[in-house]
């Protein structure tokens, strides 16, 4: 749905609940999508508007800049989830809903509407570059931008996937708009952070399930920072893997990947399976190379830290972007 489809639509399902009027004109600022303009009858107020068709967590930290840079920021969305709903609330974000709920704090006026379901998801036909392994393939190409020039054996290599895989995933990739070849062998990205927001969302639905491989209790004795790590492929990431790379966030809740069996993981980490437990453990699904000892790469941190929502792992996600990704 486009732009003004989304604003149109939304004021429509918006207005009468507010008992009020409203219209609204195209941005100045090429960051920002619209001037929104509400009409009460003690005074208009005016938005600074952000448009997107779904809140997901690889928008947030954006949508957070956003209403930092502008005291009067609005966010528009065809569809936010009641989780993210909350957490505008919490953080102060005001936003309006396609449905009709709608969260605005401004001017001594407080307006609450949260009573519509969110509009359901229609699923647009698959792009092999989003599938699990679409999304590994992706993840390596995030990572260094070196692979987008490697051959593509090496790639696949890489990945952990098959050799045909790999130029349905970059043509997957070029129809999406995030790639353009740059050469006869090469590619280039059009947006990479745009591409960190999809394979975000993607590693959420579509791979993060699958690698699961079960839960698992801390000793009594001993804190995260104690239990071994067998081999380069036994890694924290989430809060753990946050605080390895900031020293700013206490965990609460960990996450671990392997490469090891079942016996092996529990042999060498002395952990035991508790599905109660702490502790989640993931199946390893790229190449180790130049990470921090112990730690996940940057990328797959931030990644769970978006995923988590909360407003301590947002903070430290923005952290991370800043110290480690933004060079990628």
């Amino acid at each position: 749905m486009k732009t003004e489809e989304i604003i149109e639509h939304t004021l429509l399902n918006i207005i009468p609940l507010l008992q009020s009027e409203g219209n609204w004109e195209p941005h100045a600022q090429k960051e920002l999508d619209a001037y929104i303009t509400l009409h009460f009858p003690d005074g208009d107020i005016q938005f600074d508007a952000e448009v997107k068709q779904e809140v997901r967590e690889n928008i947030l930290r954006t949508i957070q800049d956003l209403n930092r840079t502008y005291p009067n920021f609005l966010l528009v969305a065809y569809r936010i989830y009641p989780k993210y709903r909350l957490l505008f609330q919490e953080m102060g974000i005001n936003y309006l809903e396609a449905n009709g709920n709608a969260f605005i704090r401004k001017n001594e006026k407080l307006i609450l509407i949260d009573k519509f379901p969110t509009i359901k998801d229609k699923r647009e036909e698959t792009n092999r570059a989003f599938t699990k392994t679409g999304l590994r393939v992706l993840f390596q190409l995030l990572v260094d931008n070196k692979n987008l020039n490697t051959n593509q054996r090496e790639l696949a290599e890489q990945a952990g996937v098959a050799l045909g895989n790999i130029p349905l995933v970059l043509k997957g990739l070029k129809t999406a708009g995030l790639l353009v070849n740059k050469n006869k062998f090469g590619y280039q990205w059009t947006n990479k952070e745009e591409a960190i927001e999809q394979w975000i969302n993607g590693y959420r639905t579509n791979l993060k399930p699958t690698l699961f491989q079960g839960k698992y209790r801390l000793p009594k004795d001993k804190n995260w920072r104690e239990i071994n790590l067998p081999n380069e492929k036994t890694r924290w990431g989430g809060e753990p893997g946050a605080d390895l790379l900031t020293n700013y966030l206490r965990p609460e809740k960990f996450i671990l990947f392997t490469d090891l069996r079942k016996n092996e993981f529990i042999k060498d980490t002395r952990l035991m399976p508790d599905p109660n437990g702490e502790i989640e453990v993931y199946e390893t699904f790229w190449e180790t190379r130049n990470e921090k000892e112990g730690c996940a790469p940057p990328l797959l941190v931030y990644a769970d830290l978006i995923i988590n929502g909360d407003k301590r792992s947002i903070e430290t996600a923005e952290i991370i972007y800043d110290r480690f990704i933004q060079e990628l």
